[in-house]
C-alpha cells in the first residue's frame, strides 16, 4: 500500500472512530470551503446563504481557523440520520451561534454565543447534542438573538 493511501485510511478510520464534534487531539484535514450557494430561510423571513457540510471530513473541519463569518453566512452540517450531534469549537478563531434541527428542520436545541476554544482540544468543551438532531447550522453571534430565534421554530431548506 504506498504512503498516500496509508494516510488516507488512517485518517478516514480516525474520523470515523472519533469524530470532530468530540475528537480529543484529532488534526483534521483542511477542507476548502465550499461555496456558500444553498438558501436557508429562517422564521422570521430571514435568508443566510450557508455552505453545506456532508462529509465526515468537511464536517470535521467545520467553520475552523475562520478570522470572521459575515451577516447572512453560515454553515450547514447534514448529518445520515436523527442523532445526539454534539459539537466543539476546537481551532475555531471566532464565536458562533449553533442551532440544532431534527429532520422536519424543527429547532430542538441551540447554543448561542458559543466561545471559540483558545487552549488545547483536551480543554475544549462540548456544545449541545442534547436532543437528536439531523441538521445544525451555525451562524455568526447574535443571530439567534437578532432573528428571534426558538425552539419549535421551523427553518426552511431544500438540499439538491
Amino acid at each position: 500500500m504506498t504512503r498516500a493511501r496509508w494516510v488516507i485510511a488512517l485518517t478516514a478510520a480516525a474520523l470515523s472512530i472519533a469524530p470532530c464534534f468530540g475528537a480529543q487531539d484529532l488534526k483534521v484535514p483542511y477542507v476548502a470551503p465550499r461555496p456558500a450557494n444553498t438558501l436557508v430561510m429562517l422564521p422570521d423571513g430571514s435568508t443566510v446563504r450557508v455552505e453545506l457540510a456532508t462529509t465526515d471530513a468537511e464536517q470535521a473541519f467545520g467553520l475552523m481557523e475562520r478570522r470572521s463569518l459575515p451577516e447572512g453566512r453560515g454553515m450547514l452540517f447534514v448529518h445520515t440520520g436523527m442523532s445526539k450531534h454534539p459539537y466543539w469549537m476546537y481551532d475555531c478563531r471566532i464565536g458562533l451561534d449553533i442551532i440544532w434541527m431534527d429532520s422536519d428542520h424543527r429547532i430542538v436545541e441551540m447554543s448561542p454565543d458559543t466561545p471559540p476554544c483558545r487552549g488545547r482540544s483536551t480543554t475544549c468543551p462540548n456544545y449541545g447534542g442534547h436532543e437528536p438532531s439531523q441538521y445544525v447550522i451555525e451562524l455568526p453571534v447574535g443571530s439567534v438573538r437578532k432573528h428571534r430565534l426558538a425552539v419549535g421554530e421551523r427553518v426552511e431548506f431544500s438540499l439538491q
